[in-house]
C-alpha cells in the first residue's frame, strides 16, 4: 500500500515539473507572433532612418560641393586681370596665347566667352591674369635696339620663359597683338624670340612664366574647369576637370559703372560690355561680378505622400531656387536682365525623377575685380 502510493505521487511530482518547465503551443505561437511584430517595427524604423540619413548625406554633399566651387571661382577671380589691367591693352586681341591659336581677348573676366560651351541655361566664365613680378601697367619700351629686343627701365622683374606681349605707343583701331616669350635679358635689354617692329615708346607687358587661362562651365550636372592655355577648350575634344559634382547651374553678372565720366560705382548688373568711343573704358567700368552657382543633392526624394509618382514634391514651384540677380526688384537690376540669369534646373528623367524631387542650395556673392579697381576712376573714362 505504502509503495503503491509513494509511485502515484513520483508521477504526480514528474508530470507537475514536466508541465512547469515547458512551453505550450499556444505560447510558442504567441510568441512568435510579437517577435514578427517587432521585426516588421524595427523594419519600418529602419527604413525611416534610412531615408532620413540618405536626406541629410545628400544636403551635406550639396552643401560642401557649392562651397568648394564657389571657393574655387572666388580665388581665381580675385587675381584676374593681374598683367593687364591697363587702359592702353585691356580688350586688345592676343595670339599664341591659348593652346589652337584662337585670338582671346585680354580681358580679367568674361561672361559667357565665344566657343565656350556648358549645360543648357548656364553660363560661362574666362578668366585671365598673369604671374609676372612686374607692375599691371606694363614696362614703357624706351627704344627697340634690334628687331627681337626691347629696352625697358625693369628689365630685371623679367625672366627667360616669360610670356610678353608688345603694344604700340598709339593702340590700333583693330587691336590684336601677339605673344611671345623672353629669350636672354640684358639690362636694360629684354629679347625676345618674335619681336614686333616700331614699338618704341609703347609697352611691354609681362605675364609672367605661367599665365592662366581658365575656363569655367557647368558641364553634365558638375562644375568643370579647362586650362586653355594646355588644352583648346573650345574644340570638341578639350579636357574639361569637374572640380565639384552635382553643381547644376551657374550665373553671372558684370556690375558696371555707367556715369560719364565714371565715378567707380556699379549701377548696372547685366551681362554687356559696353563698347565707347575708347574701347578700354568698357571694360574699365566693369568693378565688380555677380556669381550664383546652384548645388543639387545628389540623392532624389519619394514625394510628401510617400510615392515617386504622387503630388508633393520635394522642391515645389513656390519654392524654386533664385538670387538676387534674377531678381528684378533688386538695386540696378531690370526684368530683361533677371530674366536673363534665372535658374532653369534640368530634369534627369522624363519621369522620376524630375528637377522637383530634388533639394537644392543656392550659393552667392560679388567680387571685386581688384587689380580694375585699384586703378580708381579714370578721368579718361
Amino acid at each position: 500500500m505504502t509503495s503503491a502510493r509513494y509511485t502515484t505521487d513520483l508521477h504526480k511530482e514528474i508530470k507537475s515539473r514536466g508541465s512547469a518547465a515547458g512551453f505550450s503551443l499556444v505560447e510558442l505561437m504567441v510568441a512568435m507572433v510579437i517577435g514578427l511584430l517587432g521585426i516588421v517595427v524595427m523594419m519600418q524604423m529602419f527604413s525611416v532612418f534610412e531615408e532620413q540619413k540618405r536626406t541629410t548625406t545628400s544636403g551635406d554633399d550639396a552643401i560642401s560641393s557649392g562651397s568648394i566651387a564657389l571657393n574655387g571661382l572666388v580665388r581665381d577671380i580675385q587675381q584676374s586681370g593681374w598683367g593687364i589691367a591697363h587702359l592702353h591693352v585691356l580688350g586688345c586681341s592676343v595670339t599664341g596665347l591659348v593652346s589652337g591659336g584662337a585670338a582671346i581677348p585680354l580681358l580679367p573676366l568674361t561672361i559667357n566667352p565665344a566657343g565656350i560651351a556648358g549645360d543648357a541655361n548656364t553660363n560661362t566664365l574666362l578668366v585671365i591674369y598673369g604671374n609676372a613680378n612686374g607692375t599691371v601697367e606694363g614696362d614703357l619700351i624706351d627704344a627697340q635696339p634690334s628687331a627681337n629686343a626691347y629696352a625697358v627701365k625693369a628689365a630685371e622683374s623679367y625672366a627667360v620663359g616669360d610670356s610678353v606681349v608688345a603694344m604700340p605707343q598709339t593702340r590700333p583701331v583693330t587691336c590684336t597683338l601677339a605673344r611671345t616669350t623672353v629669350a636672354a635679358i640684358a639690362r636694360p635689354n629684354v629679347s625676345v624670340a618674335a619681336g614686333v617692329a616700331s614699338m618704341s615708346g609703347g609697352r611691354l607687358y609681362n605675364l609672367g612664366a605661367a599665365p592662366v587661362v581658365r575656363a569655367y562651365a557647368i558641364r553634365n550636372g558638375a562644375l568643370s574647369e579647362c586650362n586653355y592655355i594646355t588644352s583648346d577648350c573650345a574644340a570638341n575634344g578639350a579636357t574639361w576637370t569637374q572640380i565639384a559634382d552635382n553643381v547644376v547651374s551657374l550665373r553671372a553678372q558684370y556690375g558696371r559703372d555707367t556715369n560719364v565720366p565714371m565715378n567707380g560705382s556699379a549701377d548696372v548688373w547685366d551681362q554687356t560690355i559696353d563698347t565707347p568711343a575708347r574701347p578700354a573704358c568698357g571694360p574699365m567700368r566693369v568693378s565688380a561680378v555677380r556669381l550664383a552657382i546652384v548645388a543639387r543633392s545628389s540623392q532624389p526624394e519619394k514625394r510628401l505622400d510617400g510615392t515617386i509618382t504622387g503630388a508633393g514634391f520635394v522642391t515645389p514651384l513656390t519654392r524654386t531656387p533664385a538670387w538676387a540677380g534674377s531678381n528684378p526688384d533688386a538695386i540696378a537690376v531690370n526684368a530683361t536682365n533677371a530674366a536673363a540669369v534665372s535658374f532653369t534646373l534640368p530634369n534627369p528623367s522624363g519621369t522620376w525623377p524630375t528637377w522637383q524631387d530634388f533639394r537644392y542650395k543656392v550659393f552667392e556673392t560679388t567680387v571685386p575685380l581688384r587689380n580694375i579697381t585699384s586703378l580708381g576712376a579714370l578721368p579718361e573714362c
